[in-house]
C-alpha cells in the first residue's frame, strides 16, 4: 500500500488530535506492574499499540481494543522470556525489561526493532538496573536480566537525558526498596504522564518535568483507569502541514502547546489563537526562514520535529539551517525532498535548506515514522500528486492518516 497525495491546496479544517503515542507505550509497560485490570481511554488506533500489545499477550497478558479504549489484564503475566518475533516490530518493547524485572524478579528479551533513525543503545538501561542488584547478561542479541533478592534504591546518574532509560528506570524502581534517585533525568511530558499514571496507581514519585525525580518503592501497585493526554507531535505534523500550504486548522487538545514547538511555529509566520480546546492556526504568507535550529532534549526543540518542519523550510522565503542534536540518521528524508525539486546541502549532523518558489510531486518512500510525516507535508505542499511507498511506517504512529488529511482539506488516498 501507498499513500497518494494531489498537492497545492490550502489547509481547511478541523480535528481531534489523537492521543500519544509517545506516552502510551510506557503506559502499556506499567500496567504490567498492577496485577489487575488496567483501562486506557483515548488511545490512539496504531500499529506500535497493536504491535505492543502483540508483545504483552506474548507473556501472558489479556488485551482488548476497541473504540479507543485498550483493556489490560495482567493477573495472569508468568512468563519472563520474550521472544524475538514479539519485539522485533517495535523498540517500545524494551521497556518491558525494567517493569517485568520489577514484578517478576528475571527478564529475558531480545533486541527490539523499530525505526531506522540511528544508534540508539541500551548501556544507560542496564547500568541502572546492576547499580540496583540485577544481574545482567548480554549475549549477542539477547538480555538475561536477574534479581535473586528485592531490588534495591539507589541514586542513578544519566550522562544525557534518555527517554527510554529514564522510564525504564522509573518501572524498575517503583516496586524496589528504599527510595531511587534520579540525576540528569529526561523531563518530556509523556514521561510526567508515565509518572502521573503511576502515582494514581499507588507509586510514591515526585519530580516528575525536572532533572531529578525520586520514587520510594512500594510493595504492589494496583491497576487503574486512565485518560491518555493528546499527541504533541501529531499536533505539529498538522500544524506544519498549515504552514507549509497556507490556510487556516482548527485543531483540538486540552494539553498546551510546548514553547519551542510555539516559537518556532511563530518564526514561520504561523499565527495561533487559542480558546479552550480549540487551537486556530493560520498561514496567510510564505514560510519565513527559520536561520538556526537544532534539535534538543526537552524543552528544546524535538528531534521528532526535524523532519516536519525541514519540507516547510524547502519553500520558506530565504536559507535556513538546521542542526540534528540528537539522531545522525535523520536526514535520509533529504534525498527524498530533492526528488521534489527541493534545495538542500547536508554536511554531518548540519543541513542547508534554500527555499524554492514550488516542489512538484514524485514518487518518494518513507524511511521511517516521522521523514513520513514529513513527506506526507511535502506532497501536500507540492504541486501535482506525490505517492509515498512503506506508508506502513506513518501507520506506526497516526491513525487514520488519509482520513485525517482530508479532513484538513487535503486531497489524500491510500492506492
Amino acid at each position: 500500500m501507498a499513500i497518494q497525495i494531489d498537492g497545492g491546496k490550502k489547509v481547511s479544517g478541523s480535528l481531534v488530535i489523537q492521543g500519544s503515542k509517545n506516552a502510551v507505550l510506557p503506559i502499556m509497560a506499567a500496567s504490567v506492574l498492577g496485577a489487575g485490570t488496567t483501562v486506557i481511554e483515548n488511545c490512539p488506533d496504531i500499529f506500535d499499540v497493536h504491535a505492543m500489545s502483540d508483545v504483552l499477550r506474548s507473556i501472558g497478558a489479556s488485551v482488548n481494543y476497541r473504540n479507543h479504549t485498550l483493556t489490560i489484564c495482567s493477573s495472569h503475566i508468568k512468563k519472563t522470556a520474550i521472544e524475538e518475533k514479539s519485539v522485533g516490530e517495535i523498540r517500545a518493547s524494551i521497556l518491558l525489561l525494567g517493569s517485568v524485572l520489577a514484578r517478576l524478579g528475571s527478564v529475558s528479551i531480545c533486541y527490539p526493532g523499530g525505526c531506522s533513525i540511528g544508534s540508539r543503545p541500551i548501556d544507560f538501561h542496564l547500568r541502572a538496573f546492576r547499580k540496583m542488584g540485577a544481574q545482567v547478561n548480554e549475549e549477542k542479541d539477547r538480555i538475561d536480566c536477574l534479581a535473586k533478592k528485592r531490588l534495591t534504591g539507589t541514586t542513578i546518574s544519566l550522562p544525557f537525558p534518555s527517554v527510554g532509560a529514564t522510564e525504564n528506570i522509573i518501572l524498575t524502581s517503583v516496586l524496589a526498596e528504599g527510595e531511587t534517585v534520579l540525576l540528569g533525568a529526561a523531563m518530556e511530558p509523556e514521561i510526567t504522564e508515565l509518572c502521573r499514571f503511576l502515582r494514581k496507581m499507588g507509586a510514591q514519585i515526585t519530580g516528575e518535568g525536572t532533572d531529578t525525580l525520586r520514587v520510594c518503592g512500594v510493595k504492589e501497585l494496583k491497576s487503574v483507569r486512565w485518560g491518555l493526554c493528546a499527541d504533541r507531535i501529531v499536533f505539529l505534523t498538522w500544524a506544519m502541514l498549515t504552514a507549509g500550504c497556507g490556510g487556516e486548522a482548527e485543531l483540538f487538545m486540552k494539553e498546551t502547546i510546548p514553547c519551542a514547538e510555539k516559537q518556532v511555529l511563530e518564526q514561520l509566520g504561523c499565527m495561533i489563537e487559542r480558546e479552550g480546546r480549540r487551537i486556530c492556526l493560520s498561514q496567510k504568507h510564505v514560510p519565513r526562514p527559520i536561520r538556526y535550529l537544532k534539535t534538543q532534549p526537552y524543552p528544546g526543540y524535538p528531534t521528532d520535529g526535524q523532519s516536519l518542519i525541514m519540507p516547510v523550510l524547502c519553500k520558506g522565503n530565504g536559507v535556513s539551517t538546521i542542526e540534528e542534536g540528537i539522531f545522525e540518521n535523520r536526514f535520509r528524508m533529504i534525498r527524498q525532498l530533492k526528488k521534489m525539486g527541493a534545495n538542500i546541502d547536508y554536511v554531518c549532523n548540519h543541513a542547508r535548506i534554500t527555499g524554492v518558489t514550488k516542489l512538484h510531486g514524485a514518487l518518494v518512500q518513507a524511511d521511517d515514522l516521522r521523514s513520513g510525516a514529513g513527506l506526507l507535508i511535502g506532497g501536500a505542499m507540492a504541486e501535482g500528486r506525490t505517492t509515498i511507498t512503506k506508508e506502513h511506517f506513518i501507520n506506526r504512529g497516526y491513525e487514520n492518516v488519509t482520513g485525517q488529511l482530508q479532513a484538513l482539506g487535503i486531497l489524500a488516498e491510500e492506492v
